[in-house]
């Protein structure tokens, strides 16, 4: 069974960062043949930190778009140069899309990856 990893986005901590909705199914076609995936996990990887780093990263489901529900949310706190990561496994999503959202508690330097893993 293949397996597909996306990177969502790689960005500055100092912002704000919301990304478009995601669908939970990927559709891949290759010569006639479609081939459908399921996302799995969702990792966050924050490193490069200047100074304190504390924030949250909000993980948003949806069906519809417009509305949603906020399924998980994680606190980020790190230090100079550390990097650290976090996994979010996803099993049998009950949603159609997912968005991630961002928010800085403060004036850091760093950088966060977001990268989706389809089976």
């Amino acid at each position: 069974m293949a397996m597909i990893w996306e990177l969502v986005r790689n960005w500055n901590m100092q912002n704000r960062w919301e990304s478009r909705w995601i669908p939970f199914e990927f559709e891949e076609k290759n010569f006639g043949n479609k081939s459908f995936y399921n996302t799995v996990c969702i990792e966050f990887v924050w490193e490069d930190v200047s100074g304190t780093l504390n924030g949250k990263i909000s993980f948003r489901v949806s069906n519809n778009q417009k509305t949603y529900r906020v399924l998980k949310e994680i606190n980020v706190n790190s230090e100079n140069n550390r990097t650290n990561s976090y996994f979010l496994n996803i099993f049998y999503p009950s949603f159609q899309f997912f968005k991630v959202v961002y928010e800085p508690n403060g004036i850091a330097n760093g950088r966060l990856s977001v990268g989706v893993l389809f089976k």
